[in-house]
């Protein structure tokens, strides 16, 4: 349950955060708009390859199980449990179209410059084009 939450909360963190092209003179709609298109091409240039594998690794797991015993004290053991390994189709042509996403970016003169984070409410300034060049604040 653990590792469940804590892949949600990193799904949750990653998701956020979008990726920042860069070319002079460029705002950044015109490199959003251009990377959409980018991703647009590479799905198409790159198919999906769903192949069955492992997605999460089996192992035991240390279970804590606790009790009131007669006496009325409570009383806690630990079990050792089997959990087998769970499998799930993956796209085995993730990292591929990923691939050909930058090159098509590159190819038309951005370079990549990290990650920005997810803006919820906007960024204040009533929503004018800024171009992703300009000193960050």
């Amino acid at each position: 349950m653990v590792r469940l939450s804590l892949a949600f909360a990193l799904l949750l963190l990653l998701g956020g955060c979008a990726e920042r092209w860069v070319r002079p003179g460029t705002t950044e709609a015109q490199a959003d708009a251009t990377l959409d298109a980018c991703q647009d091409k590479a799905a198409v240039a790159v198919q999906p390859l769903m192949v069955w594998q492992i997605v999460d690794p089996g192992g035991y797991v240390r279970e804590r199980r606790c009790w009131i015993s007669h006496s009325g004290r409570e009383v806690c053991g630990f079990t050792d449990r089997w959990r087998p390994p769970r499998y799930g189709w993956v796209d085995a042509n993730t990292g591929a179209r990923e691939a050909w996403r930058r090159g098509c970016m590159r190819s038309q003169g951005f370079t990549f410059d990290g990650y920005r984070p997810l803006r919820l409410f906007g960024d204040g300034d009533g929503g004018a084009p800024q171009p992703v060049d300009a000193p960050r604040p």
